[in-house]
């Protein structure tokens, strides 16, 4: 690897006015201080759904990422991949930077990849994925349970296990007693649950009438309200559509109780934003989840599908206030000892060190970095 002084490291990854957990990480870590602090030029690899949008932004990428190699001003790419055309897009820039002679880390975010590789690829693109991982000088998994998982694929593989980070309040709000405000973020798709929260909620409102359903996400709010309607429970429920920043932080402040019913998941940053502000939780026994809440301790967790269980543990939480209070604690600790932002940022700049990258000298934080 050769690289002059203005080398920097080029992180790859979602345009970041998209919506969706895999930004959010990396958003969190630009406003943490990461870009700043060890040179990070970003690169978007995807914007919009539209063909000829997206291939204007990949053509872009491509243009930006072989310029610098050329010019020897990498020193190292950082890919964030989810899977299916994310992970092809990433793999694609990570061959060039293999090329130029330049390593790579492959921070895999998707509670979906090991599926997305069993199930849907055939010989020849295993056989890229595994290539992918294995050139990779480390693989990043969000979880333990996950390490395991990518290591099956690949054997010989280095992976380092490093959490989504999240921002925590040093002190815990006041609980509300009764609990009225429940939320849900995530899009609105079949996988996310959320139409199993909705055919929950007959047996749920039955017996707690006062909990009003925040679902907030796109992509299947027609889908969602024709449920809701269909069950008779649409007055009980509210879309706000998909929501970012300080909306979302509206709603966290505002909510008793979230619900996170995936049938996949990495790490979810919603349910560590919610952990974070000592919400207490009922998700599901999927992918990163069991990695971050131990059932009965941090929050309760169903089995994904169950939607007699799924009810039965809102309306526990719901009746029970010294249990969400003991949980709210509970999971407010478990974020701030493990996915606290400064303990993540200072986790990846380890990395970078390890991979020979140069931090920035205190005394050039004024100097142009270009994002």
């Amino acid at each position: 690897m050769r690289t002059n002084a203005q080398s920097q490291i080029f992180m790859l990854g979602t345009s970041l006015d998209s919506p969706g957990g895999m930004t959010s990480v990396v958003r969190t870590l630009r406003d943490g201080g990461l870009f700043d602090a060890w040179c990070v030029e970003y690169i978007e690899t995807y914007k919009v759904r539209r063909a000829i949008t997206q291939l204007r932004v990949m053509s872009v990428a491509l243009w930006r990422l072989v310029t610098a190699l050329a010019a020897n001003r990498v020193s190292l790419v950082h890919a964030h991949s989810a899977s299916r055309g994310s992970f092809w897009r990433k793999s694609l820039l990570c061959a060039l930077a293999r090329l130029f002679g330049v390593p790579y880390l492959f921070h895999l975010h998707s509670g979906e990849f090991p599926v997305f590789y069993q199930e849907e690829c055939n010989p020849v693109a295993k056989w890229w994925v595994r290539l992918t991982l294995r050139k990779a000088s480390l693989v990043i998994s969000l979880t333990e349970s996950w390490r395991a998982l990518l290591c099956a694929i690949e054997p010989t593989i280095r992976v380092v296990v490093v959490g989504n980070p999240v921002e925590v309040p040093i002190k815990l709000p006041t609980m509300r007693d009764p609990a009225i405000n429940v939320l849900f973020l995530g899009r609105l798709r079949e996988k996310k649950g959320v139409f199993d929260l909705v055919r929950a909620l007959p047996a749920v409102l039955r017996q707690c009438p006062q909990l009003r359903f925040v679902l907030a996400g796109d992509e299947g709010e027609k889908e969602v309200l024709s449920l809701a309607t269909a069950l008779g429970v649409e007055s009980a429920i509210h879309l706000p559509g998909w929501v970012d920043g300080e909306p979302k932080a509206a709603l966290l402040r505002e909510a008793d109780l979230f619900v996170l019913p995936s049938y996949f998941e990495g790490l979810p940053v919603g349910l560590l934003e919610a952990m974070a502000l000592g919400i207490p939780i009922v998700s599901c026994v999927v992918g990163g989840i069991p990695d971050l809440i131990e059932d009965g301790k941090h929050g309760l967790l169903v089995q994904p599908g169950d939607t007699t269980a799924l009810a039965a543990a809102i309306v526990h939480l719901a009746r029970h206030a010294p249990l969400r209070q003991s949980l709210r604690v509970a999971a407010h600790e478990r974020v701030r000892s493990t996915y606290a932002l400064p303990t993540l940022i200072a986790a990846l700049g380890d990395l970078y060190a390890q991979l020979g990258c140069p931090k920035r000298a205190e005394s050039n934080f004024g100097g142009d970095i270009r994002r």
